[in-house]
């Protein structure tokens, strides 16, 4: 029966019934992609909505261990801020050399050598240098406060981060 048919009707016939396969197979395997990168949407709102709440819950426990700590490190300033003014004994007049050095040096600029040899009396006493001191050393510590609480941050957002890879 098909050799009734001629030969360019029956090679534009296998031509047509391939296309049409092909185009039936693109269409199902395109609406098959379609439904995997949908799940894989879903999937990724879930996993980056799970990470922010994660993120809102790791930042408040960081900034309130953060903010206990500084008001810890505040109040024992005061504490030592009123012993230095009360308990110390102001024995000594500083010379502006070292009151000149000492400035510099918290600020981390450089220090001309003639000044900071100047031996003339400045009018600030040695407890009140003391407070000073103590006051830098407080804000030193408040930054490693903060930047030990940054670092606990990046640890348990990175933990976090890698067991929602890995599920």
């Amino acid at each position: 029966m098909f050799n009734l048919i001629p030969l360019p009707y029956r090679i534009a016939a296998a031509v047509f019934l391939l296309i049409a396969v092909f185009g039936i197979g693109y269409m199902k395997g395109s609406s098959r992609a379609d439904v995997i990168i949908a799940e894989a949407g879903a999937k990724a709102s879930e996993q980056i909505a799970e990470l922010e709440r994660k993120n809102s819950e790791i930042s408040n426990t960081v900034v309130t261990k953060y903010v206990d700590k500084v008001r810890v490190v505040k109040e024992r300033e005061y504490v030592y801020l009123g012993q230095a003014q009360t308990n110390v004994p102001n024995q000594f007049n500083l010379s502006n050399g070292w009151v000149y050095l000492h400035d510099f040096g918290a600020k981390g600029s450089d220090a001309e050598a003639a000044r900071a040899s100047d031996a003339t009396a400045s009018g600030i006493k040695d407890n009140t240098a003391l407070g000073v001191v103590l006051e830098n050393y407080s804000a030193c510590t408040e930054n490693s406060g903060q930047i030990e609480a940054l670092q606990k941050w990046i640890r348990d957002m990175e933990t976090e981060v890698d067991k929602t890879n890995n599920n």
